[in-house]
């Protein structure tokens, strides 16, 4: 006779979620493998599946190792050592995914950042990649030719000074042969119009005048990916063994004032949420075509799209540049399985003209994740998917950087509108109060309880890098835990609804973290100011949030005139002359009032804010931007 269960009602001692995961994979050890071996073990067997398509030239997992093997060797030759640091500056282009395996197989630590200039003030951006270097101990670097132009090349004096002798130069049509390249003409003008691409190719042929020059005049010696790929083939070099939790890569989430943080992460902890995934109930199916728009420096990207994917032996569509817009096409055209990105992304179908009459039957796993969409906007999308014969429903998650993306998961029975799912089969989620810190029970006759959500798991980063904390942990009853800031409902049978960001943070439409606290600070320093308040609002172009700036000048504003001049003032001085910030904290509106809402207990209303009516009257600071580029900031 077995004996039951007692119930604690604590969930992260009950674990209700279990119930929904098959029972033997609990027994399932987790991988003790550097990620290039997870990922060698997992394919092996199927070297003629393909693994890549980048603009039509399709790469199989056999050509996959072979050119991992090669960037290993190129890695070598550069004199990259086990454990050196190596600044990434590259896009989703298959050279990325070569050389962060093959720094794997040196035991290399991978430091990825974002390849987008981070203002408009090229010298800003500059300094800002510089100050990464320094803090980071980075030994390396490897960048776009593009990204180097803007980025490297105004401090290579800098960088000379710290020991970086060179860079190795990739460029995005090194995986290109000269059919490649008519693909990628042909593919480009999907998106555009003749007068764009004529002006991509300007831009292009300018930018490679520029790089010629460049080389003359380089302080640095400046290494081409695709000739070393070819002089290097005769080099030997050591596969480094697995280490328990020894640093894989470091990726960087928005951070404290608009600087990027770093979050370190080890082989385990890439391996145990790629681990997670196979009894996680997800519709991921060999050689499921993947659209890799996310990005590598945030763990979204690199380890739910690029690592996960490839260990399921998915087939990832790289695309290095990517705007909301083409997404319709680029689904249509590539007739893509599978695809993650952020809410906003998937908001923006419902008015593509691409998809109106589309059959998107051959999709079978939509997921978004990095902000959350209310239960009324998951069904109109869930209404358009049935519509347009696509047999799968939205599904999503919650997570975080720290915790490899994520942590939950949205499938089948417990993929209820506007929830985020149950925890991971490894993962352990507890729920506190937020102002006591006591850890939260189910009481009797309660169907649910509310509080800030803590995430135990072998995917959590230590938080730890060179000796200094990033990610503080807690430990309750023996478990250790990160704290997320995220007020949320779990119901008894471990399924969870997202509520709120206790420091009223809130995610753009692009997937970046906005903090309003940090944009309020910047903007009080201006001597013209008053007082700030950082609010989002519904940018019906960009189909996501932006945020907006309640400003109290000084002085009273007489006419449009004075507070454009005032805008202009604020945004030049607050953001484009400030090194500390990034150009995605610029305020995408700016209204100038006279006072803020006031709640009944004579508080801020905060909630109003957030539901405040724009009246047209408000600035508007525009600025034309894609994943890997920044355009002029125009303000009217």
């Amino acid at each position: 006779m077995t004996k039951e269960k007692v119930l604690t009602g604590f969930p992260s001692v009950d674990k209700p979620w279990m119930q929904y995961y098959r029972k033997e994979f609990a027994n399932v050890p987790l991988p003790e493998k550097t990620i290039y071996q997870y990922l060698l073990e997992k394919n092996q067997e199927y070297t003629e599946d393909i693994a890549m398509i980048y603009y039509g030239k399709k790469i199989s997992y056999g050509e996959f190792f072979k050119n991992i093997d090669t960037a290993a060797k190129i890695l070598c030759s550069m004199g990259v050592n086990e454990n050196d640091r190596v600044l990434y500056l590259l896009p989703n282009i298959p050279e990325t995914a070569y050389l962060l395996y093959g720094g794997s197989k040196i035991g290399a630590v991978s430091d990825y950042i974002d390849p987008r200039p981070d203002s408009v003030d090229v010298k800003v951006s500059a300094r800002k990649v510089l100050n990464i270097i320094l803090e980071e101990k980075i030994r390396h670097i490897v960048a776009l030719d593009q990204c180097y132009m803007a980025m490297l090349r105004p401090v290579e004096k800098e960088l000379k000074e710290q020991g970086i002798d060179q860079i190795l130069i990739v460029s995005a049509a090194d995986s290109m042969d000269i059919r490649g390249r008519i693909h990628y003409l042909f593919e480009t003008k999907q998106y555009c119009t003749y007068k764009e691409l004529r002006e991509k190719l300007r831009q292009q042929k300018r930018l490679s005048g520029l790089y010629a020059e460049a080389e003359k005049t380089t302080l640095l010696s400046l290494l081409s990916y695709s000739e070393l790929a070819a002089r290097t083939q005769n080099v030997n070099y050591e596969e480094i063994p697995y280490r328990k939790r020894r640093l894989e890569i470091i990726v960087h989430t928005s951070g404290t004032s608009g600087k990027p943080k770093p979050i370190p992460l080890s082989n385990d902890n890439l391996n145990a949420y790629v681990h997670q995934t196979f009894g996680a109930n997800m519709p991921m199916t060999r050689q499921d075509r993947a659209l890799h728009i996310l990005p590598y420096f945030a763990a979204f990207g690199i380890v739910d799209v690029v690592h996960s994917g490839f260990c399921h032996g998915n087939c990832l569509i790289e695309i290095p540049e990517f705007l909301p817009k083409d997404l319709g096409k680029m689904i249509r055209r590539h007739r893509v399985q599978t695809f993650i990105g952020a809410p906003a992304w998937f908001v923006s179908l419902l008015e593509d003209p691409a998809l109106r009459k589309a059959d998107l039957s051959f999709m079978t796993m939509l997921t978004y994740g990095g902000d959350s969409l209310n239960a009324e906007q998951e069904e109109k999308l869930n209404h358009f998917l049935r519509e347009h014969k696509c047999p799968a429903s939205i599904t999503k998650g919650h997570g975080m950087s720290e915790t490899c993306g994520c942590a939950s998961f949205a499938a089948g029975v417990y993929n209820r509108p506007g929830s985020v799912g149950i925890p991971l089969p490894d993962t352990i989620y507890a729920l506190i109060n937020p102002e006591t810190r006591e850890l939260l029970a189910f009481e009797d006759g309660k169907e649910f309880i509310e509080g800030e959500l803590l995430i135990s798991s072998p995917a959590v980063t230590n938080g730890m890098l060179d000796g200094k904390t990033i990610v503080p942990h807690v430990e309750i009853d023996g478990i250790d835990y990160i704290c997320t800031k995220d007020i949320a409902r779990m119901y008894r049978d471990g399924s969870m609804v997202f509520l709120s960001r206790s420091d009223r943070s809130f995610t753009r439409y692009d997937g970046y973290k906005v903090k309003p606290y940090e944009i309020e600070a910047i903007i009080r320093k201006n001597r013209k100011v008053k007082d700030c308040v950082i609010a989002s609002f519904a940018d019906d172009e960009k189909h996501g949030k932006m945020p907006v700036a309640h400003v109290i000048p000084e002085e009273r504003l007489q006419g449009y005139e004075a507070k454009v001049n005032l805008a202009k003032e604020i945004i030049q001085e607050c953001f484009i002359d400030n090194p500390e910030v990034s150009s995605r904290q610029i305020p995408a509106k700016i209204h100038f009032c006279h006072d803020f809402p006031i709640s009944k207990n004579s508080k801020l209303d905060y909630k109003a804010l957030d539901n405040f009516i724009l009246t047209g009257e408000e600035i508007t600071v525009s600025c034309e931007e894609t994943n890997i580029a920044l355009g002029e900031i125009k303000i009217f």
